[in-house]
């Protein structure tokens, strides 16, 4: 357990990168990429 909101924070940066950026989505939008790759496709198409 975590003792202040700062303590859970530094503990869910890491984990919030790997899981965005570092690992493929197989859900149907995201289509085996990673989530920022969706991103950047969306705000791309967007212009």
């Amino acid at each position: 357990f975590h003792d202040t909101v700062e303590a859970l924070q530094a503990d869910l940066d890491p984990w919030l990168v790997h899981y965005n950026t570092e690992r493929p989505h197989l859900g149907y939008r995201n289509m085996g990429r990673w989530p920022i790759e969706t991103v950047r496709s969306f705000v791309s198409q967007e212009g």
